[in-house]
This record gives structure tokens, sequence and C-alpha cells, in this order.
């Protein structure tokens, strides 16, 4: 009998509503009680202003994550998209900071509901406020069945109660109370936007359900568009109808503004009425801050990026009790160390910072390939709606205050720090950024393309004979390139034309030699002559025009590049699209034993492929060395060598083996292996951000092997590197004009 297949699918069984509901639930709350009178404090019945502003980017960014939710539909949420597309030191930042943002909306809510118990009967605020949250962490720590289906009954009931007390108000409403719209000056207007951010934190997070929606790429993109456009407009509905009963002196007077103009209207019934109901809002948003405390933590340890400790389930309760007990015990905390204000700044401040990633990681996804990201809904206003949610963002940002911009800087350094220390070389996913902005996402495939043409760039007449032998070895056609450099003084063309009437003295010794040199793999030969007033653009341009695979150059002693290092090599390493290799030393007349040092990366794979190339011309054996940690896990260990084991296999033609050796230092040990080999290969794995485009690692190894050593590298014009060589670099010549001029004074 043949064997039963079984199928695991996830059930879907939240329709547009439920979806809807979600959305608007993790925006409407406390904030919409709890802000009017703090708004109008700060901007008068500009506040109007203020939240539609906020809303409008609210709505941009909605829609950006509709398209990162259908294109990425198994899981969602902000530290999900964002450490997807940025990597997972971009998601430990998210992930820790959009965590303490939550717990800044639940200690905001706390305050708020202890200011509404005030109208019932007077208390100790932050005794309420400290004892309500006590008891939420208790009843969250033990478990609260069904507690998410009470949280959209009371978003339906709150939505219907705000309706009717803006219907009711607005004909209370004066248009004179309204004026002046910016009693405060413009600025004001755009500070309280930023503070009133804490209100639309959490939109994000509803995409956390989308896997279970049905006929997702309708019911997204709608259902998170309607909660915000939804969301804006009642907000904008309560503050017209809050500036215009009271006036900006009135509203502003107090954090219980709608309690106080039911009041008037309606007496203490409506007075107690509207209090009940904020009651439930902040109660609904604090127990929500605490219920959703573990999705962060989840989602960063299965991405290794936080310990197992902290989502552990409990035995009996089954609740995830060390994240909820931590984050009921900072939520209290942090009652007594900020006011109501600062605490909407505080949390207003990462959600800013949330909302510029988020459009930001649409524009870097429609101009580069993810895989498995095939979103069903794209942004039709692309990329006006992204520039809009970004620009806005980042205008906000700085004018929430000096604490909220250190807050935001802070929790930066502390993703960044956490990633360094806990994450890094372990976390999910192993790629960065810049990985994906080079299209250099997945493992690079052990076969890449054959080098045809080679293009080698002469200077120096005592290495040409090396790096003529490595072409022919490695290609099917040599360029040989001699650049004349010209004056900036005169034009090219006169270069060119004093060049033939002899008035500019070239070496003839290359040409001579390219000549004479006895190809035996290489079927066509070039030599160009490039008059250009630089060299390193000449190298770039012809490799461009002659469609180079590689460009090989020589590194001139053990010290330093001929091409003056930092400067040419550099400048190809930063702008050429072919691939490179750096040779040192001098290679034996008979090349018989091949050294690779493998890693997995991208120039290793394209370092063992040349390898292959060579070997199979002159006869030589590879030997392909892999370095890990003797601390390393067994099992790492272990999958290395059977990638190894299997690169060889891929190898049948030419004798070939693997190592993999146990050391602390990298560089010792390819130094002590390379004595015994005529040639090693090295695949530049640079760490980023380093001084140079070469890694620190293959230039240690290249000074002091010795023996030949041939560095390869695929050149990133848009990598870290490449960004920090341009910044030393302009640095350097601003510095130089500034001596200068500085010289002439």
């Amino acid at each position: 009998m043949a064997p039963v297949e079984t199928t695991e699918r996830l059930g879907r069984s939240l329709g547009f509503f439920s979806t809807f509901a979600i959305g608007t639930g993790t925006m409407i709350g406390a904030g919409i009680f709890l802000l009017p009178g703090i708004a109008m404090a700060n901007a008068g019945s500009g506040a109007i202003i203020s939240f539609l502003l906020g809303g409008l980017i609210t709505i941009a960014t909605s829609i950006s994550m509709a398209e990162l939710a259908t294109g990425m539909p198994l899981a969602g949420g902000s530290y999900y998209y964002i450490s997807r597309t940025m990597g997972a030191a971009f998601g430990a930042v998210i992930g820790l900071g959009s965590w303490l943002a939550l717990i800044f909306k639940g200690t905001f809510a706390l305050i708020g509901l202890a200011e509404y118990a005030q109208i019932f009967h007077p208390m100790p605020i932050y005794l309420v406020a400290a004892v309500t949250g006590v008891l939420l962490l208790i009843i969250n720590f033990r478990g609260a069945k069904s507690s998410g289906s009470l949280q959209n009954f009371i978003v339906v009931i709150l939505l219907l109660i705000l309706f009717v007390f803006i219907g009711k108000v607005s004909f209370e409403v004066r248009p004179e109370n309204l004026l002046p719209v910016a009693p405060h000056g413009v600025v004001s207007i755009f500070t309280t936007a930023g503070m009133i951010f804490i209100s639309y934190l959490g939109l994000a997070e509803a995409a956390a359900v989308a896997e279970e929606v049905k006929n997702p790429s309708k019911n997204l993109p709608r259902a998170f568009i309607a909660s915000a456009v939804v969301v804006t407009l009642f907000y904008a509905g309560i503050m017209a109808v809050v500036a215009g009963f009271s006036g900006p002196e009135g509203g502003a007077s107090t954090v219980t503004s709608l309690a106080d103009i039911a009041g008037f209207i309606a007496g203490d019934s409506g007075k107690f009425f509207i209090a009940f109901s904020a009651l439930l809002a902040t109660l609904s948003t604090a127990n929500g801050a605490i219920l959703s405390s573990s999705r962060f933590p989840f989602a960063m340890s299965r991405d290794a990026l936080m310990p197992k400790w902290f989502v552990s389930i409990h035995k009996k309760y089954e609740t995830p009790h060390n994240a909820i007990l931590v984050t009921g015990s900072v939520m209290v905390l942090l009652l007594f160390l900020f006011d109501i204000e600062q605490l909407a700044r505080l949390g207003g401040a990462f959600n800013i910072l949330i909302f510029i990633l988020l459009n930001m990681a649409v524009i870097i996804l429609r101009k580069r390939t993810l895989p498995g990201y095939e979103p069903t809904f794209r942004d039709p206003f692309f990329p006006f709606t992204q520039i809009f949610g970004v620009v806005g963002s980042m205008l906000l940002l700085p004018l929430l205050g000096g604490l909220p911009l250190l807050f935001s800087v802070l929790m930066i350094f502390a993703g960044a720090g956490w990633y360094m220390f806990y994450g890094k070389d372990k976390a999910m996913p192993a790629y960065n950024l810049f990985d994906l902005l080079e299209n250099n996402v997945e493992r690079v495939s052990a076969e890449p393309e054959p080098v045809g043409r080679v293009l080698v760039p002469v200077s120096n007449p005592g290495h040409e004979r090396d790096l003529l032998k490595l072409a022919d070895l490695l290609g099917n056609e040599i360029i040989c390139l001699h650049v004349v450099e010209v004056p900036s003084q005169i034009s090219l063309t006169v270069g060119q034309e004093l060049y033939h009437e002899k008035q500019i003295e070239i070496d003839s010794r290359f040409r001579d030699y390219f000549e004479q040199y006895p190809a035996k793999f290489g079927n066509k030969r070039d030599y160009i002559v490039a008059f250009d007033h630089t060299i390193s653009n000449s190298i770039i341009e012809q490799a461009e025009i002659e469609n180079a695979d590689i460009i090989i150059m020589g590194w001139h002693d053990s010290k330093r590049f001929k091409y003056s290092f930092g400067d040419v090599t550099n400048d190809v390493l930063l702008s050429s699209k072919s691939q490179i290799a750096l040779l040192k030393g001098h290679l034996p007349d008979s090349i018989k034993k091949v050294l690779v040092a493998y890693n997995g990366r991208e120039n290793s794979v394209h370092g063992l492929s040349l390898a292959k190339k060579i070997a199979e011309n002159t006869g030589a054996s590879i030997r392909i060395i892999s370095i890990v940690s003797p601390d390393e896990d067994p099992e790492k260990k272990a999958k290395i060598a059977e990638e190894l084991e299997g690169l060889v296999k891929k190898i049948p033609s030419t004798p070939a083996s693997f190592k993999l050796l146990e050391r602390y230092s990298i560089e010792d040990a390819i130094l002590e292996v390379s004595n015994g080999y005529d040639l090693t290969i090295i695949g530049d794995s640079s760490e980023r951000f380093k001084i140079s485009l070469l890694g620190t690692l293959s230039q240690r190894i290249a000074r002091h092997a010795r023996k030949p050593v041939m560095i390869v590298k695929k050149s990133k014009p848009i990598s870290k590197e490449s960004l920090n060589y341009l910044l030393k670099k302009y640095a350097r010549k601003a510095y130089a004009k500034f001596r200068k001029e500085k010289g002439r004074d």
C-alpha cells in the first residue's frame, strides 16, 4: 500500500471586516480620548491639521504596508518586513524599538485611564495606573481567553459612541472658536503632528494576521487603507468639534476634554458615559500592549535575535510568561519616569522611524529582487506615495524635541549593539541591506559564467609577464591596455597628437613584450593605447567598451599596489562592472599546485571557478580549504565539510581535494598552508565599512605570503565600502582645497 501523504494548511478565517477591525483597533483607543486636550494645548485649533497631516502620512504608509503584506503573506508586521528587506541588524533595531514603543503606548493608556477614573471618584492617579497595570499583567500572565474577540467588540462600540459624540457636539460648534488657526505658530502644527503619532502606532502590526486573511490580495489592501482613512476622519472630526465647541483655551485645559464637553451638553449622565467609554478604550489599549508583548520577542527569537527563554511558554497557563512579566513590569516602571505628553512624544518618535523604513522598503523592493517576494497588490502611485511618507515623516521627527530624538538614537544604538553582541553570524536573515541592493541575497552558484575576455592594464614591465601569463590561463581573448595619462591642462586630442609627434614619450616595451609573449591558450590578442586624464577612468571605460569579463591588475610590492593604493585600484574596484583579480608576486614557470581559500561567498565561488580554469590549462591539482573556529558548532562543521566534499565531486577532470581547518586565526591558517602551493587564490570577503575597498584580511595575506597570491573581487558599485571610500576621497579633496586656499591667504 502506498504511503499516505500529509498536507498541512493554515486556516484563513478573517474577512475584510475582521481585518479592518483589527487595523482600526490598533489605532483607535486611548489616543482619541487623551490627545485632543494635549494637542490643542500645543497647537490650538491647528491641531486639526496636525491630525490630518499625521493621518495622510499614515494612509500613505498603509498603502506601502498593503504592498509588503501581499508580497509576504505568510508573516507580517514591521519587524518582519524591515528585517527581510534590510537585514538582521535593522531587524534588531526595529524589533526592540517597536516593542518599547508599544510599552510606551501601554503606559500612556494607563495614565489616561487613571485620569478618567477621577471623574467617578478622586484617587491618586499614579496609584490607580500602577494597580491597573499590575492587574493586567496578572490576567495576561495567567491567560486571557477570547481577548481578541473582546478587543474587536470594544472597537465597534467605541466607533459608534464617537460617531454619536461628533454628531451631537457638531450642533454646538461656533466657527469663531476655530480662529486663530495657529495661535502658537505654524511650526507648532508640525510639532504636534509628530507628538500625536502615538495614535497611529500599531497600524503596521495589524499585518501580523496577514496569513489568516481570506483572499489577501484584495482584503489586505482594502482593510489597511480603510482603517487608516476611518481613523484619520474620526480623529479630525473629534478635534474639529472639540475646538469648535470650547475654543483653543477651553479644550486645552484638561486631559479629559471629551468627558467635560459631554457634561456641558448632556449633564452628568453624558459625562459619565464618555468617561466609561474612555475607561474601556484606555483599558483596551493597555491590555493590548501586554497582550501583544510577545509578538516582537517571538519573531526575533525565531530569527536567533532573542533568547528562547524570553518567549518560553508557561507549562500551566500556556502563556509567554517571561515576555509578559518583563513588558508589564517596564510599563508600570515608566509611569514614574515620564508624564503623559512625554510618553506620547517618545512613542510617536519611533513610530515615525517605523513609517520611514516601511516606505523605504517598498522603494527598495521595487528596484531589487527578493526571492519569494511577489506582491499581488502594487501601489499605482509609486513612488510618490512612498516619497510623501518618507519625507513627511522625516520632517516631523526633529520637531518632537530633544528627548524623543535622544530616545530614537539610543534605541538605534541599542538595537545595533544587541545584534553585534548576540545575533551576529547566526541571526536571520543572513543577508543585509547591501546584499539586497547588490542583488546578492541568494547563495551564489558554484558555476559562474566562464571567463572569455580579459583586460590587462600594464604599467610595470617587471610585472607584465605574470599578468599576461595569468590572463592567458584564464581567458580566451587578451586585451592589453596601456594608459597614457594626459595632463589636465591640455585636451586629450592634443595629447594624442603630441604622442604621434613624439613630443610625449611612452614606454614601448609594453607593446613589444605583448607581441612577443607566447600565448598558449588565448586565441585572440589586442593592444590598446588609451589617452585619458585619469588612469582609473580609462581602465573602467575600456573594460566596458571591450566587454571584459575580468580585469587583471598587479600588486607592486609587499606594501602597496602599483596603482597608488587608495587611488587607481580603489577607483576601479568602486566603479567597474567587471570582475577583478589582483596578483601579488611572480608566477612560477610551472604551476603544479593551486590552493583555494573558500568560504561560500560570492568572491570565493568565483575564485574557485578561476582555479579550475588554471588547473585545466596547467594540469595542476586543486586544494580547497575552509577555516572554522574550534569552538564552532559540530553540526555546522559537518555541514561545511559536506559542502566542500560536494565541490570536489564537481571537479572530475582535475585532481582536487579539500580540508576543513580548525583555527582561531584565518590569516595565520591560510599563510601557513599557502607556503606549500604555487598559487593561492582568495575571494575577497571584506567586512563593509572598512578603510579600504579591499578587505584587510586579504591585504594582510597578500603582504605576508611568500608565494604568489591572487585576490578575486567582484566590483559592487553601491556597496558600503564604496560609499565609505567616496566620502574619504571627497574629504581629502576638500581638505587639500582648503589647505591650498589657506596657503594663498
